[in-house]
């Protein structure tokens, strides 16, 4: 046995040094300088070396709440922190919030600076004509696309419709060779009784820009089939109902309707060895790709029964097997459902040697399983590292049988251990969550008095210190709720996020079910971590010396506008290139000079959202005969359907739909309803939003001169992607992966450069398929075309004609304050308007001084309610805060 005590020097010295080079990652990147390392024959060095290159951020997004009604203003603060110590990070100088529909289509986005003291927070409209449903919202830096979008945190929001919630449909669904059969039922609110729309409208595949299917009124219930092949990717359909003479619309989910279900087993330490007894652990999920419980029993080929399992927690369990040379194994699991099917568990390795690990009270035991006659060779190394660090890195020593760290010696978060050869194979991984009450500060919330009536004035203390009771310093974003309206979020927090799910690939389900102080909880926090994988780093190719080089996306330290200028005959190696930023009126100039290729960069730009560039180039001489050539604007990377999970309408208070209602109109006037349109019997004409002699019954959807306003397109290609079926790689565009004809004002052009089009010229944009133009133009037309009219007749942007060019930036968010009313005079407390505010004060950037309080106020609403106090941050130490049990009495009656 080994025990691994007195190790916390090694530990500080480590950090230390990643702490220095943490503080160098901003400079190295900002000067463009790669600081390059000279590769030293050790694993520390080498995964030192690869956070020195590829250092990392984490992102944690917190709302004022989770439920909102469409026409509100959603409030969000981005906790930015460097991935190693948590601590607040500014290396990056913008944070994106995007809000995502089920669609998967984007509705929203919001480019975010920090304030003065390094903060990142905003706000984002919610549109009165939102549809009802599940939204995401994401948040990421540009430098973060360098691990990958399935990284980017995701919270999930619901936005509600007051006119929907006057009408439930509840629909049944039901599977019929294949295809999907809905059985849609209305119900009023509140009293549940049975109606019937004046009309009901089905977008199969939720576009409301497209031709829907009105339902038949007939009968109680409404039905309708969804072929196969007219189910969408995102499994998403949009139910437009007629009631009351108002219209609303509500997203609905088509559920995975299959009974099979897919079990997954993970023998411990990544191999199963022969001849001894190893731990199993699987997971299950359905057909949705979510969590489903099962029960079943490992068998032999000759049917006898070797094992029993049963899922314990979000579909996963373990087992223990013992894998007899030779044989093979099978096992025959079954859900809540009564299906049966079976799975074959992965074979076992004759010379396999896997790590084993094990919590005690005082300790994690790491020991390694394999075969009674594998030998263990002399040059093995056990290895553990936390985000990148190495923080154990010593040779097996063959004479123990196992090595003990004291509990307290990792610090928080996912520990992953690798068991290496002498070649620097990994021949064993796992994961180990370390759960360490020091990195989270306690936090004391103090009020002033017991409870309060309507419109007093809180005054509130918080004290932030550390385990030891000593005050630490730090900022927080603090949300008080009226929880009648809103309950708190019992998914995920600030805790759960940075320190969990932030290092896993993958929707977790529930993360805080796993970080609950009980037996159970860390059960299944141990099976998460044999189940799910940590994948930041490329460690197989690290530990062979080769760590990232250069990354495709830089740190973003303002926006940037590039390009070329030509003179006559050649480059223009010497002139004046200007930048002229417009928001209504001139707000900013900047100056460039041309190198010796022509090339130019204005970098470091900062204007608000709403900006247009205007670049010009001159001669030296004050000419305009020079042509300037812009490159590509940047392009952000489009949300994927598969990473918003799915969950079912959560349950919301009636008088919380009336009251948001009421204050909506209080603070805006009247709300404007959809009233619906006297309904003629007719046959329904398809809206055509083009006159082009190439629309027709077959073409996609056509996208006008209104959608491309809406859309705060960059560049065509941009408003391209909207178009079903049509891909762009590389400023190739593509129908389904195959080249297509373009038109542009009904005239075929051919290999056009889609650069030299101005979005804002165009009038309208669709895809024609071949049976529309391929009798006029042939074989040149296989595969369709991609009809263009522009408002005013095409004039090219001309790359080499000009000497002025312009440009929509993505400016930054300009800051906007939550409003908390101040009764503070009598007038203002007597004041008849209803105060009906569900959000009773937010602030995303609360300072903690050094000696650890902050003090804020503000006053209560009308309603009698608890209200919630939510606080999420973090200490400059890197220690998170996070609390949710705060609760403030507004009592109606008098004290």
């Amino acid at each position: 046995m080994k025990d691994i005590t007195n190790s916390s020097g090694k530990l500080i010295v480590a950090l230390c040094c990643l702490v220095t080079s943490l503080n160098l990652w901003a400079d190295s990147y900002s000067n463009s300088v790669c600081v390059q390392q000279t590769v030293q024959d050790t694993l520390e060095n080498l995964f030192r070396e690869q956070l020195s290159h590829f250092p990392q951020e984490k992102l944690y997004l917190q709302t004022d709440r989770g439920i909102y009604m469409s026409g509100e203003t959603l409030w969000f603060r981005a906790h930015l922190v460097d991935a190693l110590m948590l601590k607040q990070a500014n290396a990056s100088r913008y944070v994106y919030v995007e809000l995502v529909n089920p669609l998967g289509n984007l509705v929203e986005r919001v480019k975010i600076r920090p304030d003065s003291l390094g903060c990142f927070y905003g706000h984002i409209p919610l549109g009165e004509d939102l549809p009802e449903g599940n939204y995401s919202l994401r948040a990421y830096t540009w430098f973060m696309q360098n691990i990958g979008e399935e990284y980017f945190p995701h919270k999930l929001i619901y936005i509600s419709d007051p006119v929907s919630e006057a009408i439930s449909p509840e629909i049944n669904y039901s599977v019929e060779n294949n295809d999907i059969h809905a059985e849609i039922h209305f119900l009023s609110k509140p009293d549940n009784r049975s109606v019937t729309p004046t009309q009901a409208i089905l977008f199969p595949d939720g576009d409301r820009d497209k031709q829907g299917k009105v339902l038949s009124l007939e009968g109680e219930n409404i039905h309708y089939t969804f072929k196969k092949k007219e189910i969408p990717a995102s499994r998403t359909f949009l139910l437009q109902t007629v009631y009351d003479g108002k219209i609303s619309n509500r997203y609905f989910r088509i559920p995975e309707l299959g009974k099979n279900f897919d079990v997954a087993f993970f023998p411990e330490g990544g191999h199963a060895a022969q001849s001894t007894t190893i731990k199993m652990a699987f997971k299950a999920i359905d057909a949705d790709g979510l969590s489903t419980e099962i029960e079943g029993q490992v068998l032999d080929e000759e049917g006898q029964v070797c094992a029993d399992f049963k899922s314990q927690h979000l579909g996963m369990g373990s087992f223990r097997m013992y894998y007899v040379p030779g044989k093979k194994y099978h096992a025959v699991c079954s859900d809540g459902t009564g299906v049966s099917q079976r799975f074959d568990l992965p074979e076992p390795s004759p010379d396999a040697i896997s790590l084993n690990t094990l919590w005690s009270k005082d300790y994690l035991r790491v020991s390694l399983s394999k075969s009674p006659d594998t030998p263990l060779g002399t040059s093995l190394t056990l290895v553990a590292h936390l985000r990148g660090i190495v923080l154990y890195a010593q040779p097996w020593d063959n004479k123990q049988s196992y090595v003990d760290f004291e509990k307290n010696f990792f610090p928080a978060g996912i520990v992953h251990f690798l068991l290496v050869d002498e070649g620097r194979n990994i021949l064993s991984e796992r994961l180990v969550f370390s759960l360490q009450k020091s990195a989270l500060a306690q936090t004391e919330v103090r009020l002033d008095r017991e409870n309060y009536l309507a419109r007093e004035r809180v005054d509130m203390d918080i004290q932030i210190k550390d385990i030891n009771g000593n005050p630490m310093s730090g900022n927080f974003a603090l949300a008080v709720v009226d929880r009648t309206d809103v309950k708190p979020d019992t998914v995920s927090n600030i805790v759960s996020t940075l320190l969990l799910t932030s290092d896993l690939k993958g929707h977790i389900e529930s993360p805080l079910s796993y970080l609950q102080d009980n037996r159970s909880s860390s059960y299944a926090l141990d099976l998460l971590m044999m189940t799910q994988g940590w994948r930041k780093y490329n460690i197989p190719e690290v530990l062979k010396g080769n760590v990232t080089g250069t990354l495709p996306y830089n740190l973003e330290l303002g926006d940037e506008v590039s390009g070329k200028v030509e003179g006559l005959f050649s480059a223009l190696k010497e002139g004046n290139i200007s930048l002229l930023a417009l928001k209504d009126s001139l707000i900013g100039t900047e100056l460039a000079k041309p190198d010796r290729n022509g090339r130019f960069v204005f970098d470091r730009l900062e204007y608000p959202s709403g900006t247009q560039y205007i670049v010009q180039a001159l001669s030296k001489k004050g000419s305009s005969k020079v042509f300037i050539e812009l490159d590509p604007y940047k392009s952000f990377p489009a949300p994927k359907i598969g990473f918003i999970p799915r969950i079912e309408k959560p349950h919301i208070e009636e008088n919380y739909m009336a009251k948001m209602d009421q204050k909506y109109t209080i603070e805006n006037g009247m709300r404007v309803y959809n009233l619906a349109e006297v309904i003629v019997t007719a046959r329904r004409e398809r809206a055509v939003k083009t006159e082009s002699p190439f629309y027709s019954v077959g073409t996609s959807k056509v996208l006008t001169e209104e959608d491309v306003k809406k859309g705060h397109f960059i560049s065509t290609y941009d408003l391209l992607r909207r178009l079903p079926g049509i891909t762009v790689t590389n400023n190739e565009v593509r129908y389904r992966f195959a080249p297509v004809m373009v038109l542009l004002d009904n005239v075929p052009e051919e290999n056009f450069d889609f650069d030299l089009l101005d979005v804002d010229d165009i009038k309208d944009v669709f895809y024609s398929p071949a049976t529309s133009v391929g009798p006029l133009y042939g074989s040149a037309a296989g595969n369709g075309a991609i009809v263009v009219t522009t408002k005013n007749g095409f004039v090219q942007k001309n790359k080499m004609n000009s000497n002025i060019q312009t440009i929509a930036s993505v400016g930054y968010q300009q800051t906007v304050e939550f409003y908390s009313p101040a009764y503070d005079t009598k007038a203002k407390k007597e004041s008849i308007t209803p105060d009906l505010r569900s959000t009773i004060y937010w602030n995303p950037n609360v300072q903690v001084d050094e000696s650890g309080t902050a003090h804020v106020s503000f006053y209560t609403a009308d309603s009698a309610a608890d209200y919630g106090v939510v606080i999420e941050g973090v200490c400059t130490s890197g220690n998170l805060i996070y609390s949710g049990e705060k609760v403030i009495s507004r009592h109606s009656d008098s004290y």
